[in-house]
């Protein structure tokens, strides 16, 4: 009733964004701790690390989205 379904290249730009939020975690991770090992001392704080992969999981669906809609427009227009 309030979400509809996701059409194939959404759901495909939906799983990119969920690796590249996954990858900027564990990037994001192994700086902090490798500074902890050197420093003694946190780098990023568990709010950044936390709230920065789920912004950029969000961010790149919603730009691959976007894009995808504005070369489907584009397509439709010049026919």
């Amino acid at each position: 009733m309030f979400f509809r379904s996701m059409n194939k290249k959404e759901s495909q730009n939906w799983k990119k964004g969920v690796v590249l939020g996954f990858y900027t975690y564990m990037l994001m991770l192994s700086v902090n701790y490798f500074y902890y090992l050197s420093m003694e001392k946190d780098f990023f704080s568990s709010h950044l690390i936390f709230w920065g992969g789920l912004l950029v999981a969000f961010g790149y669906d919603a730009f691959l989205n976007l894009k995808d809609r504005r070369k489907s427009s584009y397509k439709s227009s010049s026919n």
